[in-house]
């Protein structure tokens, strides 16, 4: 089980209830010995798009609520990064705002049985820097919780901004 929480930085802040309300649905779930919900997904990418084909089983857990996709793009080119907040190159131990937002976006429905969806979520290259994106699948829980599990995330171009370094030659640096 995997979760992504969108437009958050490291310590969650703002978020804190909503991952409670997660945990409590998996604890719940475990204690009563309910099926989990079952969400798997492969990644991949051609030369001008990134896919993601999520499969979700619920022959023996619950069926999904909701599913929803997310996405987000880079500032530029020099920074691979989604965070909220980075750390300030002038004083590495003050937050600096990286206003990198994720919003939701439609997923495509490829099939769908009496006990499976498969959906898909594809993203076009940027012009410029990265994007990524992920899908969320909402599942309920006992108790009226709701339990949220998501793929991982794709980023595309599957690039970085520096060449790949090895040992000595690996002096970091902020950007």
């Amino acid at each position: 089980m995997f979760r992504r929480i969108p437009n958050a930085e490291h310590q969650c802040i703002g978020h804190l209830i909503s991952i409670v309300l997660t945990i409590q649905s998996f604890y719940l779930s475990v204690y009563d010995n309910k099926p989990l919900p079952s969400l798997t997904w492969i990644k991949s990418s051609n030369n001008t798009h990134g896919y993601i084909r999520a499969t979700i089983d619920f022959s023996v857990g619950p069926k999904p609520i909701s599913a929803i996709g997310y996405r987000a793009r880079t500032l530029n080119e020099k920074r691979r990064d989604f965070r909220l907040f980075i750390a300030d190159p002038s004083n590495p131990v003050k937050p600096m705002p990286n206003p990198v937002f994720w919003f939701t976006t439609s997923l495509v429905t490829e099939a769908q049985t009496n006990t499976t969806i498969v959906c898909s979520l594809a993203i076009e290259y940027p012009q410029e820097g990265w994007e990524g994106f992920f899908i969320q699948v909402n599942f309920p829980g006992p108790n009226g919780s709701v339990l949220e599990l998501t793929t991982e995330t794709q980023i595309v171009p599957d690039t970085y901004p520096t060449d790949d370094c090895h040992n000595e030659s690996c002096a970091g640096t902020l950007v």
